[in-house]
């Protein structure tokens, strides 16, 4: 898994590597499937010199790319929304010049293949296994309309629709930079816990902290001739280091979404075209 994990084999028992997966295109968006008990996780990847788009479909507990390819009615403007219970939700622009979104298309988590475009209408909720909420301009604003996916169809009676559950099942770092009054601990933190003061330990300046216990996670980002370069720190509430690892190096800047933990499934970036896994046991 890395240098570190060949020296403290004991560590590494916390840690089950699932797949590391590296593309030609840079990963543009990572999604889970919100059905807990999936295992699915949807990519964005583009190409900016080429103008393309694909999509890919990874199972970390299968660890295998499941698909890859550039589905039916979708272009270079097309974007990743949602991802709920076996299905994958895009939106079109159909007009490059206007920044809104004008349709949506929906594509089987199985096979990436085009189950159904509605036209004129926007996703605005997919919280539940069946019904979807979305909306379509009407005059100055918005009309909401209630789409069974199942069906394929809008339904008449809104009001019969029973309430799901919008649970949460993605949790994401919360960034801090210099200002941050909890930045400066955390910094001297990750500065001990790479070397200390007197022996070149990392001084970060940007910091992406993720909290699931028994475990505390940092990627952060330092200076290194002038380029940023990126590392992942774990460590347990006991301040045990269990990985050290270097995602990136001569970066131009930050990255946006830089990991991603359900439930115990922690996905990261390295490079911004390589999709990394582990398991955090408890």
């Amino acid at each position: 898994m890395s240098e570190h994990c060949n020296l403290f084999q004991n560590k590494c028992k916390k840690l089950q590597k699932l797949i590391s997966q590296k593309f030609s295109q840079n990963i543009w968006r990572i999604l889970p499937d919100a059905d807990p008990a999936s295992h699915l996780w949807v990519i964005e990847l583009r190409d900016t010199v080429e103008k393309q788009v694909s999509f890919a479909m990874i199972d970390t507990q299968k660890q295998a790319l499941l698909w890859h390819q550039q589905p039916e009615a979708t272009d270079w403007w097309t974007s990743l929304t949602a991802f709920s219970y076996g299905r994958v939700y895009l939106h079109n622009y159909r007009y490059p010049e206007v920044p809104e979104p004008t349709d949506l298309v929906i594509l089987s988590a199985a096979n990436g293949e085009l189950e159904e475009v509605v036209p004129n209408y926007i996703l605005v909720n997919a919280a539940g296994e069946k019904y979807l909420t979305l909306a379509t301009k009407a005059g100055e604003g918005f009309k909401q309309k209630i789409y069974d996916v199942g069906i394929h169809r809008f339904l008449p009676d809104l009001e019969n629709i029973p309430e799901e559950e919008n649970q949460i099942i993605l949790q994401e770092p919360v960034r801090y930079m210099t200002g941050n009054i909890y930045f400066e601990k955390l910094q001297t933190f990750i500065q001990n816990k790479t070397g200390g003061n007197l022996s070149g330990g990392h001084l970060a300046h940007s910091i992406d902290y993720l909290e699931t216990r028994p475990y505390v996670i940092f990627s952060y980002y330092i200076y290194e001739q002038d380029k940023t370069v990126q590392y992942l720190l774990i460590v347990t509430d006991q301040t045990e280091t269990i990985l050290h690892e270097k995602l990136s190096e001569g970066r131009e800047g930050l990255g946006r979404s830089t990991m991603m933990l359900k439930a115990s499934t922690l996905v990261y970036l390295k490079n911004n075209n390589e999709f990394s896994s582990l398991t955090l046991s408890k």
